[in-house]
Formats: structure tokens, C-alpha cells, sequence
């Protein structure tokens, strides 16, 4: 007789029935929970005779589609915030308004500008000097944060690497878990839904993509090479190459890994591309600005007239090699350097002109071709400790490179005297040294005598007309056709610009992402409600099932006593 085990069977059912609704009903809120239900079906012991209902299995809800694109938008959103986040601290290092580069150049020519109204004002050259110096401070900042942000970041990138090894090894532990149970013919739902949490996690991070496999086993995909195969998880390390670039490798692999999106991509382009590219901007208008006012200062006069000594600030490899070859920071070009001797003693003066050719001529041949040029009274040598070009005058002469009238008497100067721009090159007589965002400074013996500030041309009382050149380089063009101020506004407006397509962008992908989420949702989550639904039903089936027993237990009764 079937009745009993009827009924048990049915009890059974709908007990677990009760069971798995409870465990959705406490799990609602879980994050990465799926929704389970029983799938019934009816059992028979001769294919014809009815034995009651069985749980044939569980059914986890999932929603292949939106999981696949949450994965992709993951990566996406990823991306985007660590590069926001690091796009808004560029920003920060290369600062606003006053306090910034920007504003110290602004604050720079006008005061070079209000000392061409007095330039025998000794005073007033300190706020000049100060004001220059505040420039080189405030490249010297930006720099050192720009630096200690691209460290930073390549700290973050070890960081994510190393989370994405812990996550792919727990996937892949996961799945033999997971094999193990379901090639019993059991289910691992539990399992499941901790995998599908670390899949998350790592499409965060980097780009992957899930491809299922028998027995509950998913193999996870990078953009160029597989994550986790079965039990086996790569494992990533991310080290320089010789350019100072990032580049991830997997283990046992010289091959670099693409990563195009998620954290580490976005960091990663952060590191090897955007930040350096910023960078190499700050350095390229430091270069305009040292160039440009060091060739105005080395081509003008102090108020001590001419020179007895000037030693150059850069130096070169190789004193012997041309000079087209030695790498400067400003590149020298064919021209003409226009020499000012000046005899002491009767105020005569003598311009003696060098023909400069980079492509032929040594840092030996030049000094050789100035000291031959002002007939030994200019001496020009290589300093055999630095590599730099130094200048001396002999007893009774003094030297510049104004190109000013031979008349003592004319208060002209050559248009340029230095058309090969050796001067500025070698840093010869210059306002700043360095030649880069990190090194710049205002040299050390015009910082302590503002007298070398070259503020005259002729060497005329009153003369300001190098302060007046001096002014004029605010609106001189740089390389692209910008000013110094334009392009620093240009630098400041790009990473400005960055930083709002990548927040509108965030934005944008959050609102995508939540709809994701409730497309998801609504197939794998939790409804509170409709479980209250099913949990009414599986009440119903034990209570009918328990009075099905108990009428079953009743008729058994009434035929034993009919038999007695």
C-alpha cells in the first residue's frame, strides 16, 4: 500500500519546499545571492501506480545576458574611477588661480613689467627675483607630485595585481568544489553564488569575460589569455620595462598581458601614458621659459656693466663630439655670437662676431674660436670638471654679449647678438638653472645680488630696454603657437577637460550598471513577496498532506477493527 508513503513523500516535499523559501526569504539582501526553488515531480513504482512527489532539483536563477554585460560594465566603471581619480590629483598638482604656475608667471612678467618704469631701482629688482624664484618653486611642486602621484600609482597597480591573483586562485579552487559535488548529481548553488561574487570582483579589476564548462566548471577569459582554466589560476605580475613603463606579465611569460580596462587598466594608462604625457608638458614649459628669459638675461647688461667671469650652468658629455650630438637641453643652431670687449681703461669698445655651427663645431671649438676671435683678451675654456663652457677676461677687459654700439657714446644694441642661441644652451650668464620642471632654479649669485639682473642693453642710465625684452616674452610663441601662459592654460584646461568627460562618463556607466543590476535582479533576486506566496503553498501542501495521513491512519483503523 502507496498511502503512507504518499503522504511521507508529500510532508518530505513541501518541508524542503519551506525550507528553501526561508533560506531566499533571510537571504533577500544578500549581496550576490540567487534566488532557489524546489522542481517537483511526481513518483511512481511501476511507471503506472502513483508513491507520492520527490524534489527532483534546485533551481538557481540566473540571467546569463545581464550577467555577461554586468561583467563588461564592471570593467568599464573600473576604469573610469581609477582614472578619475587620478586625472583630479593631476589637477591638484598643477594648481589654480595665484598660487599656481600659471598665476606665478603672470605675477613674474608683472613685475618685470613695473621695473622697466625704474630699472635703476635696485629695490625693486628683489620682487623680480622673488617672483621668478616663486616660479621655479611652484614647477619644482607641481613636478615632485606629478612624480610621487606616477609612484603612487605604480604602488596601486601592484596592489591590484596581487588582488587579482588571490581572486582568480580562489575561483579556481571553487571550481574544483564545485565539480566535485555536481559530478555526484548534487548542487552547488552556495558554491555558485561565492564564484559569481569573485568573478565580480575580478571584472572590476580587469577586463574577463566567463565561459561555462561541464559540472558547474566556468573558465574566465582575459582580453588575452585565459584567468582561471578549470582548477588552474594564472598568476600575474606587473614590473618596468626599460622605458620606465608598467607591463603586466603572466607567470612563466616574457609576453605582456593586454589589460584595456577595469582598475588595472585604467591605472596602467594612467602610469605609462597620461601622466607622463602631463608631465612631459610641465617639463616642455619650463624649457620655453628657461630658454626664453635666459637668452634675454645672457644678451643684456647689470647695473655693474660688463663682465671679468661667466661660467656656463650645463655641461656636455664629451667637450670633443659636435655639439648637435650632445644631447643639450636646448638645442644650439647655426648663427653668430656677437662678443663685447671692453677696455677698461679708455672705454673702447671692440664686438668681435664667432661663426657657430653645431653640426661641425665642438664645445673645444668654440671656446677655441672665441678666444681666437677676441684676440686672446676673452679667454674662452672648458671647464674639465663640468664639461661647461667658463669665460675670463684678461687684466684691463671686460666682456658681454649686448652687442652693443662700438661708440660709447650710441645707445644701440644689435637686434641679437646671439642668433645661434649657444648662450641659453649652455646656460651661460642665464637668470635660471636646470632645464626642467624638477631642477629649475634662479641662479644662486643673482638670487644674493639683484645688481646682475640684466635690466639695459646700451648701458645707458635708465636704460630698460632688456627688461622691456624681458616683458615681451610673456607673449613670445612656444612650440604649437602658444604663449607661456597659453600653454600652461592649454595644460590646466586638457587635464580639466579630462577630469569632466571622465566624471560625466562615471556617471553615465553608474546609471547603466544600475539598470543592469535590476534587469538581473529581477530574474535572480529575491521578491519578499512572492515568496510569502510560495511559503502559503508549501504550508497548504504539508497541512493537506498531514490530514491526508491522518485519514489514511483513520480508514486503516476502521478496516483492522471491521477484520477483528
Amino acid at each position: 500500500m502507496n498511502a503512507f508513503t504518499i503522504g511521507t513523500s508529500a510532508l518530505a516535499a513541501g518541508s524542503r519546499g519551506l525550507e528553501l523559501v526561508g533560506q531566499n526569504v533571510a537571504n533577500a539582501t544578500t549581496p550576490g545571492y540567487h534566488r532557489q526553488a524546489v522542481n517537483l515531480v511526481s513518483t511512481t513504482a511501476d511507471g503506472r501506480t502513483g508513491t507520492g512527489v520527490d524534489v527532483a532539483s534546485i533551481t538557481r536563477y540566473d540571467s546569463p545576458p545581464a550577467r555577461t554585460a554586468i561583467l563588461g560594465g564592471n570593467a568599464t566603471q573600473g576604469a573610469l574611477s581609477a582614472r578619475l581619480a587620478v586625472r583630479q590629483q593631476v589637477e591638484a598638482s598643477l594648481g589654480s588661480g595665484t598660487g599656481g604656475v600659471g598665476g606665478r608667471l603672470e605675477s613674474f612678467f608683472n613685475q618685470v613689467g613695473q621695473l622697466t618704469a625704474r630699472p635703476d631701482d635696485s629695490a625693486a629688482r628683489r620682487p623680480v627675483l622673488a617672483a621668478a624664484a616663486d616660479i621655479a618653486a611652484s614647477l619644482n611642486t607641481s613636478a615632485a607630485d606629478i612624480d610621487h602621484l606616477r609612484a603612487d600609482v605604480g604602488g596601486q597597480v601592484g596592489q591590484v595585481v596581487t588582488e587579482i591573483n588571490t581572486y582568480a586562485k580562489q575561483i579556481a579552487d571553487l571550481n574544483t568544489r564545485i565539480a566535485g559535488v555536481e559530478s555526484r548529481g548534487d548542487q552547488a548553488n552556495d558554491l555558485r553564488d561565492r564564484r559569481d561574487q569573485l568573478v565580480d570582483s575580478l571584472s572590476q579589476r580587469m577586463d574577463v569575460r566567463v565561459v561555462n564548462q561541464p559540472f558547474g566548471v566556468v573558465n574566465v577569459m582575459g582580453t588575452s589569455g585565459p584567468v582561471v582554466v578549470g582548477e588552474f589560476a594564472s598568476q600575474f605580475r606587473a614590473a618596468p620595462d626599460p622605458a620606465g613603463n608598467l607591463v603586466v606579465t603572466a607567470a612563466g611569460s616574457t609576453r605582456p598581458v593586454a589589460v584595456e580596462s577595469g582598475t588595472l587598466g585604467g591605472l596602467l594608462q594612467e602610469h605609462n601614458q597620461d601622466i607622463p604625457a602631463a608631465r612631459a608638458r610641465l617639463d616642455g614649459l619650463t624649457r620655453g621659459l628657461v630658454a626664453a628669459v635666459n637668452q634675454v638675461q645672457a644678451t643684456g647688461l647689470g647695473s655693474g656693466g660688463p663682465l671679468t667671469a661667466a661660467t656656463g650652468t650645463v655641461g656636455v658629455a664629451d667637450p670633443t663630439a659636435p655639439l648637435a650630438a650632445a644631447g643639450l637641453p636646448f638645442p644650439i643652431r647655426a648663427g653668430q655670437l656677437v662678443v663685447g670687449v671692453t677696455d677698461t681703461a679708455t672705454g673702447t669698445r671692440t664686438n668681435s662676431t664667432v661663426a657657430i655651427d653645431p653640426a661641425t663645431m665642438s664645445l673645444q671649438d668654440v671656446a677655441g674660436a672665441i678666444t681666437a676671435a677676441t684676440g686672446g683678451k676673452v679667454q674662452a675654456t672648458v671647464d674639465p670638471v663640468t664639461n661647461a663652457l667658463r669665460f675670463a677676461a684678461q687684466p684691463g677687459s671686460k666682456f658681454d654679449f649686448a652687442g652693443r654700439d662700438t661708440n660709447p657714446a650710441a645707445g644701440a644694441a644689435a637686434a641679437d647678438p646671439d642668433t645661434a642661441r649657444v648662450l641659453s644652451a649652455l646656460g651661460v650668464n642665464g637668470l635660471f638653472t636646470g632645464s626642467t620642471a624638477t631642477d629649475i632654479a634662479v641662479r644662486p649669485d643673482i638670487a644674493a645680488n639683484p645688481g646682475l639682473l640684466a635690466a639695459s642693453r646700451t648701458g645707458q642710465p635708465g636704460d630698460g630696454t632688456n627688461l622691456e625684452r624681458l616683458a615681451a616674452v610673456r607673449d613670445q610663441a612656444l612650440g604649437g603657437g602658444r604663449t607661456l601662459s597659453g600653454e600652461f592654460t592649454d595644460l590646466a584646461a586638457a587635464v580639466g577637460s579630462d577630469v569632466q568627460t571622465l566624471g560625466d562618463r562615471q556617471t553615465a556607466q553608474a546609471g547603466v550598471m544600475r539598470t543592469l543590476a535590476a534587469q538581473e535582479q529581477s530574474v535572480a533576486g529575491v521578491d519578499v513577496n512572492e515568496e510569502l506566496v510560495h511559503l502559503l503553498n508549501f504550508q497548504r501542501m504539508v497541512e493537506g498532506a498531514a490530514k491526508y495521513l491522518s485519514v489514511v491512519n483513520s480508514a486503516l483503523d476502521s478496516i483492522m477493527n471491521i477484520i477483528r
